[in-house]
């Protein structure tokens, strides 16, 4: 993206270019907002790998149509001819007549932003990862850095998309910041058509109450937040308070990786005290607001399922939810208005119960929304999965030690000078195929032991390793002791996520055991850390050989 520093000033979220779609001929273009509605025949579908900017994108676009669908016969005649594949021009020329409302720089109105922060003090400012809630922003616990979160920057496209996600994804978090209008994130439901229009005609659905008054810009505040939302302030609640700083040129986008294009950050983001959702008690009121897309159950009417489980999340079960029962079954609006329409996808954020943290997102696509279809997509019982201790892998057995590896590790020792472990020493981290004297070694040592007949030898992958390792430690700790107590394996890095369940419940999520360099690396890091001590524990190299063949051999290594 080539542009100067006025002509990203105007950047204008309707009429520049970021929207990527794919056309009839299976290729991808860029377009602006207005050029896919215009183009929105020719155009199969947009383009977006992350789930939560394809929604979003969606959204902006049919929002859009419900804003100027009067001047287009209404919401139902403009469904109508959506449907037939027609895009009235009415209601485009209606549409591009707004085209100031969404300047993203504007001095007086900036789209989805309050002008009223612009003087606010620096340390008022926030990180642009805010905007998406899988950067890391400063308190999410769920990322380990935030030393140079204030340094992100974002190009204008992705700053665009991360301004649309605020409205219908905002979540909860930090103090006082509240979520979007429908407590979100929930799952929603986009129909799919043969091209843009039809899609956009089945998603564009009558809704009941009044359609109110879009708010593109200023500080958002409800004109009764006790009332039913009417539904066009809905789609434009801005849950925050944000304001884009100026744009600086020739950056490099934390997000995309473009370099040398306009970038903006950091922002101000902050809790937008009008849009706090009220208690009675201990309990929270929901607004009076049903999404369009989202499911409902006929006994909580306003409280949007959503997936808030992560380990049901990981095994597919999250959608049970959406299932209920023959005389209370979840629905929502989008998929009452198309009762028979075959071609739908789910798009499935995963937070947690308090609804402040995003572990994954995740979209499916499927024939229809039936009880049938969506009961086949739930696993019918907990995925088999066998935990083995608590990185996913056995740790060694001293009581089994094998004669091969003791073997092997004693000839290394006795037979090997000070020149051939200097050898191995400079093959740190190299294949064998990159080092050809240390191979020699290699191969001179453990084929003169297969030709005697020894049992057990390690494999050759797991000797070449042994050999590296043993290479890179002084003389007098490349020995074998009657009882070493330290192998590196025992201490490598775990992680473990909680999970309910109670006493010995275990993770779905074991760490497995990392392979190449990145093992080397990890036992590497264990031996100096272990020769750091004022008292080292001697090393078991031939219980580490042992437990390596047994984690790493397969028969084609032999």
């Amino acid at each position: 993206m080539t542009m100067n520093s006025q002509d990203a000033l105007d950047w204008n979220v309707l009429t520049n270019q970021w929207l990527k779609v794919t056309d009839l001929n299976a290729e991808i273009r860029v377009y602006s907002p207005l050029e896919g509605l215009k183009r929105s025949s020719t155009i199969r579908c947009i383009a977006a790998a992350n789930p939560l900017d394809l929604f979003a994108s969606y959204r902006f676009l049919v929002t859009l149509l419900y804003w100027k669908a009067d001047v287009g016969g209404g919401v139902h005649q403009l469904r109508k001819s959506l449907l037939r594949g027609e895009m009235p021009r009415i209601v485009l020329d209606a549409i591009e007549a707004e085209t100031s409302a969404f300047r993203l720089f504007d001095g007086q109105s900036p789209f989805l932003q309050d002008p009223l922060l612009k003087n606010m003090k620096k340390q008022y400012w926030k990180s642009a990862g805010s905007l998406f809630a899988e950067l890391a922003c400063g308190t999410n616990i769920a990322h380990f850095h935030h030393g140079d979160d204030i340094a992100m920057r974002l190009c204008l496209p992705c700053a665009t998309i991360g301004m649309l996600r605020i409205v219908p994804w905002t979540q909860a978090g930090g103090a006082g910041l509240s979520p979007a209008v429908h407590n979100a994130p929930p799952i929603v439901a986009m129909a799919i058509g043969e091209n843009l229009t039809v899609m956009l005609g089945l998603n564009l659905v009558e809704l009941r109450g009044k359609a109110g008054e879009a708010r593109w810009s200023g500080h958002f505040k409800p004109s009764d937040g006790h009332a039913a939302i009417p539904y066009m302030e809905a789609f434009t609640w801005n849950p925050r308070r944000v304001y884009l700083r100026s744009v600086e040129a020739n950056g490099i986008c934390w997000r995309c990786g473009c370099h040398e294009v306009p970038v903006v950050g950091p922002v101000f983001y902050a809790k937008n005290e009008n849009t706090q959702l009220t208690k009675k008690g201990r309990k929270t009121i929901p607004f009076i607001w049903q999404d369009p897309s989202a499911f409902y159950d006929p006994d909580a009417p306003y409280v949007a399922i959503k997936s808030y489980d992560e380990e049901f999340s990981a095994r597919g079960r999250d959608l049970i939810g959406l299932i209920g029962s023959k005389d209370a079954r979840p629905t929502a609006a989008v998929l009452q208005s198309n009762i028979k329409h075959h071609g739908w996808r789910l798009v499935v954020p995963c937070t947690n119960p308090a609804n402040n943290k995003t572990y994954d997102h995740r979209q499916l696509e499927v024939a229809s929304l039936s009880s049938d279809v969506l009961r086949d997509l739930v696993p019918a019982a907990p995925l088999p999965w066998r935990q083995q201790e608590v990185d996913g892998w056995t740790s060694r057995n001293a009581a089994r030690l094998p004669n091969g590896a003791t073997v092997f590790v004693q000839s290394a020792i006795r037979l090997l000078t000070h020149a051939d472990w200097t050898v191995l020493a400079c093959a740190a981290y190299r294949p064998m195929h990159e080092s050809p004297a240390a191979f020699d070694l290699l191969s001179g040592l453990l084929w003169a032991l297969r030709g005697r007949k020894v049992s057990r030898l390690p494999s050759r992958n797991v000797a070449w390793l042994i050999l590296k390792l043993m290479g890179a430690v002084p003389s007098d700790v490349r020995v074998l002791r009657h009882k070493s107590t330290f192998c590196p394996l025992d201490v490598l890095p775990k992680r473990q996520l909680e999970r309910r369940g109670g006493r010995g419940a275990r993770s779905p999520y074991p760490v497995s055991l990392p392979r190449g360099p990145r093992l080397e690396a990890a036992l590497r890091s264990a031996i100096a850390e272990n020769m750091r001590k004022r008292t080292p524990e001697p090393i078991d190299w031939a219980g580490l050989c042992c437990a390596l063949d047994e984690l790493l051999s397969q028969k084609q290594n032999r």
